[in-house]
């Protein structure tokens, strides 16, 4: 009986010491997914956000049918045109949409793996490698804020086309509305 005593006693030491091995680095990867969830989806609502903004904005800026009555030809087309290119530069949006709300499912449905390590920590018991997974998920934190950096230049040269083209409209259409122009 002694000697069964001391050859569980060290497996007993382990499976206790088992879980706390992996508090720190469970606890960083929470901290930094975290961080790096809200940093992802703050910046996915305000390209939504932008997006809706601008496509607000376009819808109102028409002018009102005495405006367009008065128009010429060389005046229709230069606001059809200009119009376009807004409609234009406000569809490199859809692709930057697309590529940032595929990540974030992707994202959330790995959460759940970050929960499961949490929970089990805070229960005494997880199952798997858990060498294996805080490494993957690390991984993936690393590149959700790759991601960031990448979509947050691209967002700045899209939102500069947009802003450009907004602005060519925004002026023809006050030159349009103008009643010094109109004949």
């Amino acid at each position: 009986m002694k000697n069964l005593f001391f050859f569980l006693l060290p497996l007993l030491l382990i499976a206790c010491k088992g879980v706390d091995q992996y508090r720190a680095p469970i606890e960083e990867l929470s901290g930094n997914w975290d961080t790096t969830t809200k940093a992802i989806t703050d910046f996915q609502a305000q390209v939504s956000s932008e997006l809706t903004s601008y496509t607000q904005a376009l819808a109102k800026m028409q002018p009102d049918d005495a405006t367009k009555m008065k128009l010429t030809p060389d005046q229709v087309g230069a606001w059809e045109n200009s119009q376009k290119a807004v409609t234009d530069a406000l569809g490199a949006y859809a692709p930057m949409q697309k590529t940032i709300n595929d990540f974030v499912q992707t994202w959330s449905e790995k959460s759940a793996e970050v929960t499961a390590l949490k929970d089990g920590l805070a229960a005494g018991k997880i199952e798997g490698d858990v060498n294996a997974k805080i490494t993957e998920l690390n991984a993936m934190v690393a590149t959700g804020n790759e991601n960031l950096t990448a979509w947050r230049a691209s967002y700045a040269t899209v939102k500069s086309s947009v802003d450009a083209s907004f602005n060519a409209l925004q002026q023809l259409y006050g030159t349009l509305s103008a009643p010094a122009m109109k004949k």
